[in-house]
C-alpha cells in the first residue's frame, strides 16, 4: 500500500494519478477528504499533522508515502511530526517532495532542514527537489497576461529551468512504484532554463499578441504581493525565490 499525502495540491493530485495508475494499492489522505476527487478504487482518508492519530489510522498496511508539507512557515515542524509518527509505524521507505536551491533561499532552505531530520531517522528515503512549477506562470500571472497583457517579477534577466509538475508526477509515481531508489536524491527541471523575458517573447509568438514581463525592484513586488491578500511570511518568501532567481541559481 502506498499513502500519497497532500492529495488535493498542484503536485499530490498529479502523483495520485500517476500512481493509481501503476496497478498498486494507493490510499488518498486529505485534510477534507469530503471534497477529494480521488480516481476510482483509491481509498481516501483524512489526515491532519497537527493531529498525529489521523496519520496514524492512514498508515496502517502502507508500506511506502510520498510526504507533502505546506508551503507555509510550519513545513518543518509539520513534516517533523509526521517522520516521528511514520517512524513509529510499519513503513519502509519514504519519498518527500523537496526542492531544488539548497539553503540559499527560504523555501528551499525548508525542505533542506526537513531533509536533515529525515536522514536522522533512519528511514529509508528518497528527495525530489523539482525547481519551480511552469504552472505557476498560469496560476500567477494568467490574469495580468490575459487583462493587461503583462506579468511581474523582480528576477530580471535570470534564468529557471522550470519543470512541468506532469514530469515531477511521473518520476514520483516511478520511484513510488519500484525498487531501487532508497536514500537516493533527484533534482528534477525542465529541458531548457529560461528568462522571463523569453517567456514574454515565447509567448508574445503563440498568442500572437505582446506579452510584456516587467521586472519591479523586490520592495515594489512585495507591496504587491501583501496587497493582494498575500500572508507577509509568503510573501518574504516568495521575493527571496526571485532574489535566487535572479542571481542564476535556478538554472
Amino acid at each position: 500500500m502506498i499513502l500519497i499525502t497532500g492529495a488535493s495540491g498542484n503536485v499530490g493530485k498529479e502523483v495520485l494519478k500517476k500512481v493509481a495508475e501503476t496497478g498498486h494499492k494507493v490510499r488518498a489522505a486529505y485534510q477534507s477528504p469530503q471534497s477529494a476527487a480521488a480516481p476510482a478504487g483509491v481509498e481516501v482518508v483524512a489526515v491532519d499533522y497537527t493531529q498525529p492519530e489521523t496519520l496514524r489510522k492512514a498508515l496502517d498496511g502502507v508500506e511506502k508515502v510520498f510526504l507533502v508539507g505546506p508551503p507555509t512557515q510550519q513545513l518543518v515542524p509539520l513534516e517533523r511530526k509526521a517522520m516521528e509518527v511514520i517512524v513509529e509505524s510499519k513503513v519502509k521507505h519514504v519519498v518527500k517532495l523537496s526542492a531544488m536551491g539548497g539553503r540559499d533561499a527560504i523555501f528551499p532552505r525548508q525542505h533542506a532542514e526537513s531533509e536533515d531530520y529525515i536522514r536522522s531517522t533512519g528511514m529509508p528515503y528518497t528527495f525530489l527537489r523539482p525547481n519551480g512549477f511552469m504552472q505557476n506562470l498560469v496560476n500567477y500571472s494568467a490574469p495580468t497576461i490575459k487583462s493587461i497583457g503583462k506579468f511581474f517579477g523582480s528576477e530580471g534577466e535570470g534564468k529557471v529551468s522550470q519543470i512541468d509538475i506532469g514530469d515531477i508526477a511521473s518520476v514520483a509515481a516511478k520511484v513510488l512504484s519500484e525498487e531501487g531508489h532508497t536514500d537516493k536524491v533527484y533534482t528534477l527541471t525542465g529541458p531548457e532554463s529560461l528568462s522571463n523575458y523569453e517567456v514574454a517573447r515565447i509567448l508574445s509568438e503563440v498568442l500572437g499578441r505582446a506579452i510584456e514581463f516587467v521586472n519591479l525592484p523586490p520592495d515594489q513586488l512585495h507591496a504587491g504581493l501583501i496587497a493582494a491578500g498575500v500572508p507577509e511570511w509568503n510573501a518574504d518568501a516568495l521575493i527571496d525565490l526571485q532574489r535566487l532567481y535572479h542571481d542564476g541559481k535556478a538554472t
